[in-house]
């Protein structure tokens, strides 16, 4: 008669047969995983340039080291006989499947936050021409307004049309405001017969209806909305309204022979961009009269300068950020880092700070700061592996945060500190998202703003569930 042996001898054989069962349910889970990202989520074919899956590397040496010591103590478990009884077999397996959920949760770590596609609004076609821009709507409610030329539509916080302004038979939307403060953005509307625009109308971004319409004919460029004005630029004149009533308040005649190119409005001040027979010229007028205040001759290179903001006063001129006092004096001038006026990332003035991607070391783009105060150059941040930024956002969700998104081999979306360029946190990965090479970012909500119909006009993206 065999003799049992004895309980400790027997505990020990149990959680033997455990921890191997434990590790090598482990080793085949991160096997499984490192497969999937390697041959499913790699870019290229070997990780260089930044194409190896965020974790991946971590994740192999982990699978190796338990993998090892599965092998190792399976070998303990067969060369001893140590299979237990078969309440402890079953307890071993209980015990492996435990360990998956732990190894699940270290697998997530390792490859950082992720998100997916959510939802998304069904391709337009091409019919209606090039998008124009977008504008945020609630910002409780998530709602977004996107424009192109056969009209401008308004989508729920879940993606849904809201509601839609046709452009006018035989017309088109010409151009939108940047911004649509107080809920109320504007639009240059072309008639049937007409050049592009000679109506100027105000929008409430939350349902669609027209505040007011003007007819102003021959209007240039895109017209500006700021506190409680309306300020838009003819071939001929600058005139402000009244955002709210669209009540003309004055109008300012161009000089001889100018040409308006860019309008922006401030509480104190509305900055006009021209070219006259000096130049390229930089004109400040008073917000409440239109009466000229100063004027400046703008550097010219192989850039067009541009208008960074009316309060402060700021433009950008041949790569060169110019800060203006009350009298028009150049208060700061930052000359490094380069800032372009042209490319795919549009400027993010936020707090009077400029955020803005400046080139770098050939086509290697960083994320520079400027201060609109003194022109001061505050901060620098580089991407990894030489990652081109796509979009800059201020998140007001996320504590004040810029939210930029930068693409390589993979889409990433980063919130930074604005005072100081600092990441909060890692990098969410974009996985699978449709994106043109131009779109503006709300939150969570991305608006495809390339001529190309076959792209969803928007989508939203949620944190990633499963692999």
């Amino acid at each position: 008669m065999d003799t049992p042996p004895p309980l400790v001898e027997r505990l020990r054989d149990h959680v033997r047969l455990a921890a191997a069962c434990a590790f090598g349910a482990v080793a085949a889970l991160y096997a499984v995983l490192s497969v999937k990202l390697t041959v499913v989520d790699m870019t290229d074919g070997v990780c260089d340039f930044g194409g190896c899956p965020r974790g991946l590397g971590p994740l192999v040496g982990w699978t190796l080291l338990a993998g090892s010591a599965a092998g190792g103590l399976w070998w303990s478990v067969v060369r001893g006989r140590a299979y237990g009884s078969g309440v402890g077999r079953s307890a071993a397996v209980a015990v492996a499947l435990v360990a998956l959920w732990p190894a699940w949760l270290g697998f997530s770590w390792l490859r950082g936050p992720h998100m997916d596609l959510f939802s998304y609004q069904a391709p337009l076609g091409r019919a209606g021409g090039k998008p124009l821009g977008s504008w945020a709507g609630d910002p409780a409610a998530g709602s977004v307004v996107r424009a192109r030329a056969d009209g401008v539509t308004g989508y729920d916080g879940e993606g849904r049309h809201g509601w839609s302004l046709p452009a006018p038979a035989g017309g088109e939307v010409c151009a939108m405001s940047e911004q649509a403060p107080s809920g109320t953005g504007l639009l240059t509307l072309a008639t049937a017969g007409s050049g592009c625009g000679n109506r100027l109308v105000a929008v409430d971004v939350a349902s669609g209806k027209q505040r007011w319409t003007r007819e102003l004919p021959k209007l240039v460029g895109k017209p500006s909305a700021g506190g409680s004005l309306a300020v838009a630029a003819t071939a001929d004149s600058v005139l402000a309204h009244d955002l709210a009533t669209g009540a003309e308040l004055w109008r300012s005649p161009l000089p001889s022979g100018a040409a308006a190119l860019e309008v922006a409005v401030g509480p104190e001040r509305v900055l006009l961009l021209a070219r006259t027979d000096r130049g390229v010229e930089l004109f400040a007028l008073g917000a409440r009269t239109g009466a000229l205040a100063w004027r400046f001759p703008m550097p010219v290179g192989y850039e067009a300068p541009r208008i960074v903001s009316a309060s402060p006063a700021a433009a950008v001129g041949d790569g060169r950020l110019l800060v203006f006092d009350e009298q028009g004096r150049v208060r700061a001038e930052s000359r490094e880092p380069y800032v372009p006026t042209t490319g795919g990332t549009e400027w993010l003035v936020a707090d009077d700070v400029l955020f803005a991607s400046v080139p770098e070391r050939e086509e290697a783009e960083v994320l520079a700061a400027f201060s609109l105060k003194d022109g001061r150059h505050l901060w620098t941040r580089a991407f990894e592996h030489d990652w081109r930024v796509r979009a800059l956002a201020a998140d007001g969700r996320a504590g004040g945060r810029i939210a930029v998104v930068t693409e390589g081999a993979y889409t990433h979306l980063w919130h930074l500190d604005p005072r100081t360029g600092n990441p909060d946190g890692e990098s969410t990965v974009l996985r699978g998202l449709r994106l043109g090479e131009s779109f503006a970012l709300h939150g969570r909500t991305f608006v495809n703003l390339d001529d190309d119909g076959r792209l969803p006009p928007l989508f939203d993206v949620a944190p990633t569930t499963g692999w």
